[in-house]
């Protein structure tokens, strides 16, 4: 259920907090996709943490301090709006402000509505590339872009 891999050292330093500073939550039923992504996160130097559904993400979400949340939309119980749903107005308060993308094979335009009027901060739409994922975080939690 709650998978906290360890995550590398970036040699690279940057200003205040960096990413080995930030706790990342991948919540995706897919475990091709959320093992990719907790590679390339972990890769980078985040902390992250994983589940397949979203039950496991919301008590992930009550016991760590999550930065942010990639959720996957269509997933078997909770979908991913429903998890979406309670971080924003759940009995829960400390979550309420976690910024969450969804990365989603869901690509209409209702569907990208319905995330944003829930309260989804960015939407990807599988497949996605690793660097647009990449980017996205980074721009999110406010860090610095770096080139490889």
């Amino acid at each position: 259920m709650n998978l906290l891999l360890e995550h590398h050292t970036n040699m690279e330093g940057s200003s205040h907090m960096s990413q080995e500073d930030h706790k990342v939550l991948v919540v995706d039923d897919n475990q091709d996709v959320r093992d990719l992504v907790v590679h390339f996160l972990s890769s980078d130097g985040f902390q992250v943490f994983s589940a397949s559904n979203g039950d496991d993400a919301l008590a992930i979400l009550k016991s760590n301090p999550i930065n942010l949340v990639l959720l996957d939309v269509m997933m078997p119980g909770k979908s991913g709006l429903d998890v979406l749903r309670e971080i924003r107005t759940g009995s829960n308060k400390a979550i309420h402000e976690i910024p969450v993308m969804m990365i989603t094979a869901k690509s209409s335009t209702d569907d990208i509505d319905a995330a944003l009027a829930v309260g989804a901060n960015s939407y990807v739409i599988k497949p996605f590339r690793a660097n647009t994922i990449r980017e996205k975080v980074r721009a999110i939690l406010e860090l610095p872009v770096t080139t490889a």
